[in-house]
């Protein structure tokens, strides 16, 4: 009889230990669940950066482009304003020119009358 109750006491000793032996195997598992699950988030947020700097870079090369193109719109300008300071300095050259002929023609007309 004692040796029965033993063996009982051993077996239930034995389930135990076994139950105990699940429950850790379950928590690993939950503990490998859990870091799988943190690992995706890192790599999710590391993705959200790297696409939060690829718009960041995104946006510098737009703001580049829109200065250059200003730049160029400037020398433009500044080119058409240059072309109209040249036409205005040939126009009064012109208008000289003219007033030269104008001045020859009343001192000929003049001439001929005195």
């Amino acid at each position: 009889m004692k040796e029965g109750q033993r063996e009982r006491n051993e077996t239930k000793e034995g389930q135990r230990e076994l139950n105990e032996t699940k429950e850790c195997e379950t928590e690993q598992n939950e503990t490998k669940e859990n870091e799988r699950g943190l690992n995706e988030m890192k790599e999710g947020q590391r993705e959200q950066n790297e696409t939060k700097e690829g718009e960041r870079e995104q946006n510098e090369t737009k703001e580049c482009e829109t200065e250059r193109n200003e730049m160029k719109e400037g020398k433009r300008e500044q080119n058409e304003m240059k072309e109209c300071e040249t036409e205005r300095n040939e126009m009064k050259e012109d208008e000289s020119e003219l007033n030269e002929m104008k001045e020859g023609q009343r001192e000929r007309n003049e001439m001929k009358e005195g």
